[in-house]
């Protein structure tokens, strides 16, 4: 009998046992980076349009940076994950179409996040201004480039065209959920939710 490693066994007892929904691991790392990254969503808005005084100003954009590494480990943990475990088999009578759909956004998603935090590191990095990434306990994240203004610019607006782009793709991925919850009722969003089934 072929034996397989410790953590492929708990990736495939998760899905084989409950086909329909995602496993617990996958519904943790799904809602944990939702929650974070409609948070830092929020974060860039505010900081950069509505908040006025530049003392909070700096502290939400040093949170802003911290929150992305955070953003980056589980975006990484997620991919590393998803390559592992199965998804849920989808309803019988979703279209071809809407599946297709489904895994566009999906893929587009996973590339715009992670566009998202390159183009955020490399803005941060190539700054003139000595303030990297901090990390909880004093540490921080080494920077990936020599100073550039220029470069740290043109990945700034670079990164705040991802930032809009983003949002109207997460605005989409809430509507289809929204859409299988109240008029397909086909259980696409139960799947994702905790709870028997």
């Amino acid at each position: 009998m072929r034996k397989t490693c410790p953590v492929t066994r708990v990736v495939m007892k998760g899905t084989a046992s409950r086909s329909h929904r995602w496993s617990a691991t996958g519904q943790f790392l799904h809602w944990s980076c939702a929650a974070l990254i409609l948070f830092m969503l929020g974060l860039g808005l505010a900081m950069v349009e509505w908040v006025e005084d530049q003392g909070q100003r700096f502290d939400l954009y040093q949170l802003h940076k911290s929150l992305g590494a955070l953003v980056f480990l589980l975006m990484a943990l997620r991919a590393a994950w998803r390559l592992l475990a199965r998804a849920p088999v989808l309803p019988e009578s979703m279209p071809r179409h809407e599946r297709v759909l489904s895994k566009t956004v999906h893929v587009a998603l996973y590339g715009l996040i992670f566009a998202m935090l390159v183009t955020g590191y490399v803005m941060i990095s190539a700054s003139p201004l000595p303030l990297p990434i901090q990390l909880p306990g004093g540490g921080h994240v080494p920077n990936l480039v020599a100073p550039d203004f220029e470069l740290s610019e043109r990945m700034k607006a670079l990164h705040h065209r991802i930032a809009f782009v983003l949002i109207g793709l997460v605005l989409l991925h809430v509507a289809a959920a929204f859409k299988h919850w109240l008029w397909d009722r086909d259980g696409v969003l139960q799947s994702m939710l905790p709870g028997r089934g």
